[in-house]
């Protein structure tokens, strides 16, 4: 038997021509022929036969039979396998059992092409592997495939090198997860898990299982970098937020005053007050400090101290421990000082910080340190505090509702937002500005108001400021269908406002809040010193204690 290839080199051969292997059949032979036709051929004394006249070894040639079968292989001829008898007993043999040799040969064919495509599968899967393992060690992730016992059966590189793991050395689980999570695998729970501390790093870890024939056969472990994690989340909420001194539109002369006092305080990193009517945009006022400031990078974070219960405002702002009240998380909880350490903390509302956290709030500005609740522990922190409120602190510290250090602790700047009603034609260009952005939120093309239209917002007090304008002008894209909005959707609008405002209120108390709002405005000018107030008593010919209930009122 003799096996050549597509090149017509024997790679096999037994019997008389086991010692050719590595040669040359003979061109134009009857291997030559089946390799080319890709027919199966059986000829009785090759010598004479009409298929071997032009072989080159036909006067050596002493076959006395020959059988050729071509070997395919993924649509190739890719050889010829052939049986040949080289005396007359074997040659009568051989015609004899002619089917049964022929059988004979299409099996060891088989089994050639069965190995051919082992071996390319075998490569295929080599190349897979490879490819799998450029792919895993190519995420910035650590990921671990576990057995059913727990034990590691492979890695990638982030894991080897983040871990500190040795390189052919059999782990467990056990040697780097702690036991609380591999409760949870026990217990079959499939999910995220964390953060939990791994060689000195925080990590979420993802949990898969995996089922083979419907029987599990292990776990895949995902670790994900908490740190990087959060810092995505932060990076987003940087984003979604920026905000610039370029928001604040308008150029009354009160508005460019107070956009150049918030200009000049995002250069130096000290407290700001900001005083504002409700709606007034304080908010965005301090988030353009911020994203000014050399701490824009870092985290933004504001806390409405008034809508936080005085039971849980002191958990938020400083946090706890674990087990320090009723319903605490069993990990405790980092307040919100701790986390906002580094960035900017917008305190809304801090006239309604009940007294005793007034007292920790200075502690924690003075000494850039908290003790969350249930600890003796001091932890660092140094967060840039911007306050916000629609109250007269000065008046609140007379009246003991406010503590006097606390104020002047954060009134090392003070910007004064004056309320829209106060901006002139500072309505008409913030309504433009509403426009331009309603128009893309809601794909319209509107170009503007009518006349009566302007004339309307100009005229109008807006008592809940610049929120309600936006409200407003959202409402009027909403439901105008042409290109430029009319008076009738504003009037609309305003008129449903207006109802709802001043329907139910008599002349004396529209005296006394119009007394209250001149007499605000006038110690906002002014000052807030008691002798300040006395020279205002004096020159609106009222006695100071007349001063302080309009006030009060």
């Amino acid at each position: 038997m003799a096996i050549v290839d597509e090149e017509l080199f024997r790679v096999a051969a037994t019997g008389v021509l086991a010692n050719t292997i590595g040669e040359k059949a003979p061109l134009n032979s009857l291997f030559h022929k089946c390799l080319l036709t890709a027919e199966s051929y059986f000829i009785v004394n090759p010598r004479e036969n009409e298929f071997c006249t032009q072989c080159e070894n036909l006067l050596e040639c002493n076959e006395l039979v020959e059988m050729c079968l071509p070997i395919k292989y993924d649509n190739m001829i890719i050889g010829v396998i052939g049986l040949c008898a080289f005396d007359e007993k074997t040659k009568e043999s051989f015609v004899l059992n002619k089917d049964r040799f022929y059988n004979l040969e299409i099996r060891i064919r088989g089994i050639i092409e069965e190995i051919l495509k082992r071996r390319d599968y075998a490569e295929l899967l080599e190349y897979r592997h490879l490819e799998f393992k450029t792919l895993i060690n190519s995420i910035n992730e650590g990921i671990i495939v576990a057995d059913n016992s727990l034990n590691i059966q492979s890695t990638n590189e982030y894991v080897v090198k983040r871990f500190e793991l040795k390189k052919n050395f059999d782990y467990k689980l056990s040697d780097i997860l702690p036991d609380k999570i591999l409760d949870k695998i026990t217990e079959g729970f499939c999910g995220d898990l964390g953060p939990v501390y791994i060689n000195g790093n925080e990590y979420m870890v993802q949990i898969n299982t995996f089922y083979f024939s419907s029987e599990r056969k292990g776990h895949v472990f995902v670790f994900k970098d908490f740190k990087k994690m959060k810092d995505s989340i932060m990076k987003s909420d940087r984003y979604k937020e920026f905000t610039t001194f370029d928001d604040i539109v308008g150029e009354s002369e009160a508005i460019r005053q107070a956009r150049l006092q918030a200009i000049e305080s995002a250069k130096v990193d000290v407290p700001v007050l900001i005083y504002g009517e409700t709606g007034t945009g304080k908010e965005v006022f301090a988030k353009a400090i911020h994203f000014s400031s050399n701490r824009s990078k870092d985290i933004y974070m504001a806390v409405n101290c008034g809508a936080i219960a005085d039971s849980l405002i002191e958990s938020e702002l400083f946090g706890y421990e674990k087990g320090s009240f009723t319903g605490a998380l069993a990990s405790g909880k980092k307040g919100i000082f701790e986390v906002s350490t580094n960035g900017t903390l917008l305190l809304d509302e801090i006239s309604e910080l009940k007294y005793s956290t007034q007292v920790k709030l200075l502690r924690a500005l003075e000494e850039k340190e908290i003790k969350r609740i249930g600890s003796t522990n001091t932890i660092k922190t140094n967060p840039r505090i911007i306050a916000a409120t629609n109250k007269n602190l000065s008046l609140l510290v007379e009246k003991n509702e406010f503590r006097e250090d606390l104020f002047y602790r954060l009134n090392i700047i003070q910007i004064n937002i004056p309320p829209l009603r106060e901006r002139g034609y500072d309505v008409l260009l913030l309504a433009r500005y509403f426009l331009d952005n309603f128009n893309k939120v809601y794909d319209k093309n509107i170009k503007g108001f009518t006349t009566k239209a302007e004339k309307l917002l100009l005229e109008y007090s807006f008592p809940g400021n610049v929120r309600e304008l936006k409200n407003i002008v959202e409402y009027c894209v909403i439901f105008e269908n042409n290109d430029i909005i009319d008076e009738s959707k504003v009037l609309k609008k305003i008129s449903s406002k207006k109802n709802n405002i001043v329907n139910d209120k008599t002349l004396k108390q529209v005296v006394k809040e119009f007394e209250k709002e001149f007499l605000k405005k006038e110690i906002l000018l002014i000052g807030d010193s008691v002798e300040e107030k006395k020279n205002l008593a004096k020159r609106l010919d009222i006695s100071l204690a007349t001063l302080y209930r309009k006030l009060e009122n």
